[in-house]
């Protein structure tokens, strides 16, 4: 089992930090990752999820985490500042300044069976001062960090359907459709959207989160909200960023698939038309679990909508993070 080609690719993307500017070298570099991820941990492979325990590939992942974890803790963003914390596949920390707020965090990938050697669950129940969950998917629900949360008293909010399924406590916040509450010096709206590649809200209830500043700047994060179907925004709002979820969001779009009728890109723009996004993060690229099942880690998918689409966008990978204005 050979880590070093991983090693150097993560390396390169150390040496080329984010940026919202086309950089050859970064887009190698995750290409580079993908193809290695698909060719090391699915079935029978060297790095296979299932099988090697303890895993390398995972540790090494692992020790990033922890890394851009102790350096987070340490520093905080300057004024007016929005730091954007990319954590592992969809999950996003935020950190205003004031507050510091977990979208979908998942420590790790449990189904693994992985030992959670740095106790990162219990480490970021401290740290988040909130944790939005969008929907009970696993790959966005975390059971331990949410119970490891509200035993902190650190909120934790989701759809009300998955909050039934807790028996209450005194940090737990369920969400309905247009519901609204103040957090400091923020305002946080919620509302209900559509799963990819479902039909409707009764499928699978997702929530969509708008947090939004006294100056009416926000910041939009859906999780697996299908983004052509519904998604809005606080009319007197301009959204600073809007975290974009992982390939198509339904067939119409899917490249290959019978029914598709557009481009990726197209249903993108139909994003940008609603909430006029100042900027783009792609998440959820490279989750673990669908990789292994044998979806593509689909960082070419990214790479090339930052090409195509007429707004600033960017794609980190795990511990890696941006700092925003929010004035502007």
């Amino acid at each position: 089992m050979n880590l070093q080609p991983l090693v150097r690719t993560l390396d390169q993307l150390d040496h080329y930090p984010p940026s919202f500017e086309i950089n050859p070298d970064r887009e190698q570099a995750f290409l580079d990752l993908g193809r290695y991820l698909e060719a090391n941990i699915r079935s029978g492979q060297p790095f296979d999820l299932t099988k090697v325990l303890p895993n390398p590939l995972w540790q090494l992942f692992e020790e990033r985490l922890h890394a851009a974890l102790g350096r987070l803790k340490d520093s905080r963003p300057a004024p007016d500042t929005l730091r954007v914390h990319q954590w592992y596949s969809s999950g996003i920390v935020l950190d205003t300044g004031t507050q510091v707020l977990g979208f979908d965090i998942v420590p790790m990938r449990r189904l693994y069976g992985w030992e959670d050697r740095f106790d990162q669950t219990g480490q970021l129940a401290e740290y988040l001062d909130a944790l939005f969950v969008t929907h009970r998917h696993q790959d966005h629900y975390d059971i331990d960090l949410v119970r490891a949360c509200l035993k902190a008293g650190t909120p934790v909010y989701m759809p009300e359907r998955l909050a039934r399924t807790w028996n209450g406590s005194p940090s737990l916040r369920s969400v309905v459709h247009n519901q609204q509450w103040e957090m400091g010096d923020l305002r946080v709206h919620a509302r209900t959207g559509i799963h990819v590649w479902r039909e409707s809200e009764d499928d699978l209830p997702v929530a969509v989160y708008e947090v939004r500043w006294p100056n009416d700047t926000a910041v939009v994060f859906g999780g697996d909200a299908d983004y052509t179907k519904k998604l809005e925004k606080t009319d007197a709002v301009r959204v600073r960023a809007y975290f974009l979820p992982w390939r198509a969001p339904n067939a119409l779009y899917e490249e290959g698939d019978a029914r598709q009728v557009a481009p990726l890109h197209e249903a993108v723009q139909v994003a940008l038309d609603r909430l006029d996004p100042a900027v783009l993060f792609y998440v959820h690229c490279a989750e673990l679990e669908h990789v292994y099942e044998g979806f593509p880690a689909s960082f070419d998918m990214a790479l090339d909508l930052k090409k195509r689409l007429p707004v600033s966008s960017e794609l980190m990978f795990w511990g890696e993070w941006m700092d925003l204005p929010v004035s502007s």
